[in-house]
């Protein structure tokens, strides 16, 4: 029973796999009854599914992905995940235990509701082709940034250059002065 009906199945999908090949085409035309076909679709499927044995035999990687790919339809279907929801319960229990964010959640959309004008104003609009303008704005303030780091070190050696001089002539003028003392105290012994 099960066999017919896989059958059936198979038939379905050969014919619908036929009229997306051959359209409204007839099909016996390109394919003629009274020729005998070189490889019948059975035969090829089985050459096929033979090569692949033969290229996954020994790999247990591949093997294993086979043995769990039940596993993985299990997963995919429908009726199997909606077994896995929660009870009505269970879902209230999480609702409270996320209310503090749900709330902060539904402010933040509120909030987004209220600005909704403003977001969607003709200037936020425009950002997109802005990008162009404000790339080649930031490559000028990079640039002039490059410029003052360099302006910036050049007025550190000049005010260095400054203070070592101012430095030593503060040096001199100690020594004229102690110079000037001596000559003065001498100058007076003298008299």
């Amino acid at each position: 029973m099960a066999d017919t009906v896989q059958l059936d199945v198979l038939e379905k999908r050969i014919g619908a796999l036929e009229s997306i090949v051959f359209g409204n085409a007839d099909k016996d035309a390109l394919y003629p009854k009274d020729k005998a076909p070189r490889v019948q679709c059975i035969e090829s499927l089985l050459g096929l599914q033979s090569k692949i044995m033969a290229a996954v035999a020994g790999k247990k990687k591949i093997t294993q992905v086979y043995e769990k790919l039940p596993e993985l339809r299990q997963y995919m279907d429908p009726a199997y995940t909606d077994e896995l929801v929660l009870s009505e319960d269970a879902k209230g229990e999480v609702i409270l235990a996320e209310e503090e964010f749900l709330r902060q959640m539904a402010s933040q959309l509120q909030a987004i509701k209220e600005h909704e004008e403003s977001v969607s104003s003709e200037h936020v609009k425009n950002v997109p082709k802005l990008s162009g303008k404000l790339q080649e704005l930031s490559q000028i303030h990079i640039q002039q940034q490059d410029e003052t780091a360099e302006v910036t070190e050049e007025a550190a050696k000049l005010i260095s250059a400054y203070n070592s001089a101012i430095t030593n002539l503060s040096k001199m003028f100690v020594q004229w002065d102690e110079e000037l003392t001596k000559l003065e105290m001498r100058s007076q012994s003298k008299k």
